[in-house]
C-alpha cells in the first residue's frame, strides 16, 4: 500500500495536473510521477518549481516569466568531464554509471504557484521538437516515460525506471480514492428546482385571471 504521504501528494496535485493535461493533452499519471520524482514527494520544492525546470532558453512555455528564478543545488550526469555550469562544487565531477557525476549550483525557474509549473512544463513537452516522437504515446503514460526519457528530458541514466516505479503507486491511489471518476451533476436538485419554477408559474396564472 502507497504510504500517507504519497495519497496526500496525489490528492493535493491531482487538479493540477488535471488542468495541465486539459490545456495539452499530457498524460496526468505521468505528470504527477514525474513531479513526485522531481520534488520527493513535495519534500523539496523551492519556489514552487515541480518539474526541475532550468531557466534554459528563457522561453515561456505557458506559465513562466524570465524574472522569476533561483539558483538551486542539483546533480547532473555527463559523457564529458569538462561540461560548464553557474557553479561546481569541489571535488567533481566523479565517475558514476558509466557517466561523469557533477554536483552544481544552476538556474532553475520560479512560480507564483504550483499550477504555473505544471502549465510550463506541459508547454515544454508539447512544443518542443525534441519530445515530438514521444507525444505519439500521450495515450500510453509508461511508454511516454520512456520515450520523454529517451529525448534526454534528464540526465539521470536511471531516469525512465524511477519514474515508472512511481507511476505504479500513484495510479494505485488514483483508483482507491477514484480521483478520476467523472463528476455527475444531482438530478434531485435540478428536480426540486424545475418543480418550484412550475408552482410559481401557477400562482403567478392564478393571480392574473383573478384580476
Amino acid at each position: 500500500m502507497p504510504s500517507l504521504i504519497k495519497e496526500q501528494f496525489v490528492i493535493r496535485y491531482y487538479e493540477y495536473a488535471k488542468k495541465a493535461s486539459e490545456k495539452s493533452d499530457m498524460p496526468i499519471l505521468f505528470a504527477l510521477a514525474q513531479c513526485a520524482l522531481e520534488t520527493g514527494w513535495a519534500k523539496h520544492i523551492k519556489g514552487n518549481m515541480m518539474f526541475g525546470m532550468k531557466k534554459g532558453s528563457g522561453r515561456n512555455y505557458g506559465g513562466w516569466t524570465e524574472r522569476q528564478t533561483q539558483l538551486i543545488t542539483t546533480t547532473e550526469y555527463s559523457n564529458s568531464n569538462n561540461r560548464k555550469f553557474p557553479f561546481i562544487f569541489y571535488g567533481y565531477p566523479i565517475r558514476a554509471n558509466g557517466k561523469w557525476k557533477y554536483k552544481i549550483k544552476d538556474v532553475f525557474r520560479a512560480y507564483p504557484s504550483p499550477l504555473y509549473s505544471f502549465i510550463d512544463w506541459a508547454g515544454l513537452l508539447f512544443q518542443n521538437r525534441r519530445y515530438r516522437y514521444a507525444l505519439q504515446y500521450k495515450k500510453d503514460p509508461y511508454r511516454f516515460a520512456e520515450e520523454i526519457a529517451n529525448a534526454g528530458y534528464a540526465t539521470d541514466p536511471n531516469y525512465a525506471r524511477k519514474v515508472k516505479r512511481i507511476m505504479k503507486d500513484i495510479e494505485q491511489i488514483i483508483a482507491l480514492k477514484k480521483l478520476n471518476r467523472k463528476k455527475t451533476v444531482p438530478m434531485i436538485p435540478i428536480a426540486l428546482m424545475l418543480i418550484s419554477v412550475a408552482i410559481i408559474a401557477v400562482v403567478v396564472l392564478k393571480r392574473n385571471s383573478n384580476n
